[in-house]
């Protein structure tokens, strides 16, 4: 056994005590075996590294223990805040294939090829008799994972440079369609280019923050969630990239120019953790953030720079436009300015949040429509209403 070969299977045996209660199945193991991860990357940085590395024949060895780490490498963008494109981490790739349930003989597309390692591991799984249609916005980053697919003899996988949000429907339908980039919206292009019953996975991210994987699964005109776990990836660029929901400063706020002199309490409330960091803050909020985001159309995001000059904090809160009162969850505190008409309406979403139990977005089960369907809410459900796609989110009562 060569060293490369001892790090694959060390990180295999590590993926599989990750899943151990979904055990990785065989077609995927295989798949992994024969397709090394270290062939389809040539330059990467790892996050929170400025320092870009080159990968030759001569300096493979050096390089195969951060080729082999369980986390994502940077293919793509100089700053952590705006990157474009990773290959991510191998174990969830492999938890995301066996989500798909790929089988022999079926046509699959992608939405980002990256480096073009996903993409061949699913050209192994579905064979010499399917397909996969790997569709990549970033010229360099497209032809690099072509030219790799080539060398290494992959016949059934093609690489297309365009944008992914609208599909490719030359290749369609499919049996299975795949993100490997969040989005925001669903665009209409995929209820159309999928069969009857079959699967796409789709990262759906939130103006709470946080992501979410989900499996749909085609019924009718409409997809329905079959499974899904929280999870992080890049925002899909392009056409379809959209800034509504990222954090904006507090500047920029509607009316903050006068609110900011009309401060009218400050409570303490803590999230976890007395003093917690930015990051800190960021991850124990993540949950309510992500359910406030889907069930609260006051719910805002906001952003300041960090105090040391490097990165931001995230804050959120309630902004009621209409009654001009604002609530910040800041830190340590719960900030009401105008009234405590938000503050009110906050403290209330917080009791359902934990009669609920409190959920996360990936809590949910989720329908998605297109935008001009007539689409009704019940009980204990939300509808959010996006530019191509309306997402119907419900919880088990």
């Amino acid at each position: 056994m060569d060293v490369a070969e001892k790090h694959q299977r060390e990180l295999l045996d590590y993926a599989r005590r990750v899943y151990r209660q979904t055990p990785i199945s065989e077609a995927t193991v295989n798949a992994y075996l024969t397709t090394p991860r270290h062939l389809f990357v040539r330059r990467y940085r790892e996050f929170g590294i400025k320092d870009w590395r080159d990968v030759t024949d001569a300096n493979l060895s050096e390089h195969l223990a951060a080729l082999y780490a369980d986390r994502p490498l940077v293919l793509s963008g100089d700053n952590d805040d705006d990157i474009a494109s990773t290959i991510s981490q191998p174990s969830f790739v492999l938890r995301m294939l066996d989500m798909l349930q790929l089988e022999a003989g079926q046509r699959v597309f992608e939405l980002g090829a990256g480096s073009g390692w996903n993409a061949a591991l699913i050209g192994r799984i579905v064979g010499p008799t399917g397909r996969v249609y790997s569709v990549e916005i970033l010229p360099d980053v497209g032809r690099a994972a072509k030219e790799t697919l080539s060398r290494l003899g992959f016949t059934n996988v093609e690489v297309i440079v365009g944008d992914g949000g609208e599909g490719y429907a030359a290749g369609g339908p499919y049996d299975r369609m795949t993100f490997t980039a969040g989005t925001y919206d669903l665009p209409c292009h995929f209820y159309d280019q999928i069969v009857e019953g079959g699967l796409l996975l789709v990262v759906v991210k939130t103006a709470g923050g946080g992501d979410s994987l989900f499996i749909l699964r085609k019924v009718g005109d409409h997809f329905e969630s079959v499974t899904s776990m929280p999870c992080g990836f890049v925002q899909m660029t392009g056409k379809y990239k959209v800034n509504s929901f990222s954090p904006i400063a507090l500047s920029d706020l509607p009316f903050w120019d006068e609110l900011q002199h009309r401060e009218v309490g400050r409570r303490p409330f803590w999230w976890g953790t007395k003093d917690a960091d930015a990051f800190a803050f960021s991850w124990q909020t993540m949950g309510v953030r992500s359910f406030l985001g889907i069930t609260e159309p006051t719910f805002r995001s906001f952003k300041v720079p960090s105090q040391n000059g490097e990165g931001e904090q995230q804050f959120f809160g309630l902004f009621d436009e209409t009654r001009m009162s604002l609530v910040l969850a800041r830190n340590e505190e719960l900030i009401s300015y105008g009234s405590d008409e938000a503050l009110n309406h906050l403290r209330q979403a917080l009791h359902r949040w934990v009669d609920l139990g409190m959920p996360s977005a990936s809590s949910f089960k989720l329908k998605a429509y297109k935008s001009d369907a007539d689409v009704r809410r019940g009980d204990s459900q939300w509808l959010t209403k996006r530019s191509e796609s309306q997402f119907l989110w419900a919880l088990d009562a």
